[in-house]
Parts: structure tokens; sequence; C-alpha cells
């Protein structure tokens, strides 16, 4: 049995059933919740809310978390994919440093996108492949599709209420929380998921 669990938010895109077969062959147990959306599941746990959608699916991921049942949890939206053999990359790094709390995993986007600074403008990377340098610590576009100990959300959930124009910044913003709180924060150092496409660049440095 696995050790995490994989929370899919989903808006009922059609690449949804790509997500969940990525999650189950790296050997993970899938968990898809609709926020507020009907939408035609199998191969998995389905958990549709009773609401409207909302910002960025901070509510669905915080309703993942509470119902997972394994020590940790990582996040799929449902137009994104583990890469193959991230499972055992993400395994590895668990056993190996039993001590961290929160992982960063690595993304790499289908096309390359531009990280520029939100007050300068200044283009601060360039790349396809963001989140796999711990060097550069916990700041805008360093940070994506993090793994959790599942009980950091007990004392630390999901924003439900950052708005559209922030929502590249929901996830750096909660691990920032984790790390001031005293939890371990750590990066896998390398690519593990690939993500949505992007148009244009990232003002401010998120996904």
């Amino acid at each position: 049995m696995s050790d995490t669990t994989v929370i899919i938010k989903t808006i009922g895109r059609d690449t949804l059933r790509h997500a969940i077969a990525s999650a189950k062959r790296e050997g993970f147990k899938p968990i898809v919740i609709s926020d507020g959306v009907k939408c035609f599941v199998t191969g998995a746990q389905h958990i549709r809310l009773g609401r409207q959608f909302g910002y960025y699916g901070g509510m669905a991921a915080n309703v993942g978390a509470a119902i997972a049942t394994t020590e940790f949890v990582t996040f799929l939206d449902d137009d994104d994919e583990f890469i193959p053999g991230a499972g055992d990359v993400i395994r590895a790094k668990l056993k190996e440093k039993p001590e961290v709390d929160v992982w960063c995993g690595g993304v790499r986007f289908q096309q390359e996108i531009h990280v520029q600074n939100a007050t300068t403008g200044e283009t601060m990377l360039q790349s396809r492949d963001l989140a796999t340098d711990g060097r550069m610590g916990i700041v805008p576009g360093n940070v994506a599709m993090p793994t959790y100990r599942t009980s950091v959300f007990s004392k630390i959930p999901f924003s439900d209420t950052v708005p559209p124009d922030q929502a590249h910044l929901t996830d750096f913003l909660h691990i920032q929380m984790a790390s001031m709180s005293g939890f371990n924060v750590d990066w896998f150092g390398q690519v593990i998921y690939l993500v949505r496409p992007v148009v244009g660049g990232i003002n401010g440095g998120g996904r």
C-alpha cells in the first residue's frame, strides 16, 4: 500500500483520466475532488463538493488532505501528470530524510516560461523546469507541486480566498507559512511533474 495519496483537483477537464492514470502508474492512491462541477470519474475515489467552484481549489485541497489516510499527500491539477519514475524518486526521498515535512517537487512545463520579478520586471529564470534547486530557498518561482506530511494540514490549511490574479503564488504562500511555523522544508532536486502549458511569462514568479 502506498504511503502517499495524490489529491487531484478537477474542474472537469478531459485530461483528468491521464492524471489519474499517472498517479496509479507511480504506485499512489488517487483521490479526485471536484469543486462544484459534475464529472465522470473512474479508477479513483471521488468527492464532489456541493458548492460553486472556488478560488484555485484551496478548499478541494483541504478536503482531500482531511480524508487521506496515508502519511503523505501530494497534489495534481486535472491537466497535470507525473513524469515516469516520479514515484520511485518520491519514495526514496521520503525514506532518506524522514524528518522532512514538506517537499518541493520539480515541475516541467510543456514550453519554456519566463519567471519575472513582480517589482522590477527583471527576468529571474528562463526555463521549462522550476523548483529543482533548493539553494534558491522558499521564494516565488522556486516552489511548486509540494508533497506534504498530511498532519501539516491540521495546523496550516490552504487558503481558499486567494484572488485569481495571485493564484500562481498559492503554493509559495502556503510553504512559506509552513516554514515559518517550524516545519522542515526540502527539495526533491529533480523534475517529477509535467504541468499544464503556460502562455506568456509568469509575473511574480509563480507557476
